[in-house]
């Protein structure tokens, strides 16, 4: 699996519904008939250049920088996020300032959104 591969070469991980998805699949039990939209994918900064052309090697466009304003966040652990896009798939790559990919999915805002799984 692609995905998984470049996880493990760029220290990635994912987080947000895509990561919610895996961890609560389709069940009736859960009530979780919904998709995820995208994918959020978070590497740390030095491996910011390996993950985008591993990307671009996959048919994925960058598609824009979107800068952070970190002044919202008091140490805020994101560098900079990056939209990748093939068709109408779509890829968040949120860069972490240190060498922890997970360290910005601990500053969400809540635990409820504090998930994520690797490969």
């Amino acid at each position: 699996n692609a995905l998984r591969d470049i996880l493990r070469t760029c220290d990635g991980v994912v987080s947000g519904s895509t990561a919610l998805r895996v961890l609560l699949p389709a069940n009736d039990a859960y009530s979780t008939s919904w998709s995820p939209t995208d994918l959020d994918i978070y590497v740390p900064f030095r491996l910011l250049t390996l993950i985008a052309c591993l990307l671009d090697g996959q048919g994925y466009q960058l598609q824009l920088r979107t800068p952070v304003d970190v002044a919202g966040y008091a140490g805020s652990s994101i560098h900079s996020v990056l939209a990748f896009s093939k068709g109408h798939y779509k890829i968040d790559v949120v860069v972490s300032v240190n060498t922890a990919s997970i360290a910005p999915v601990f500053q969400f805002h809540t635990t409820a959104i504090m998930n994520f799984v690797t490969a």
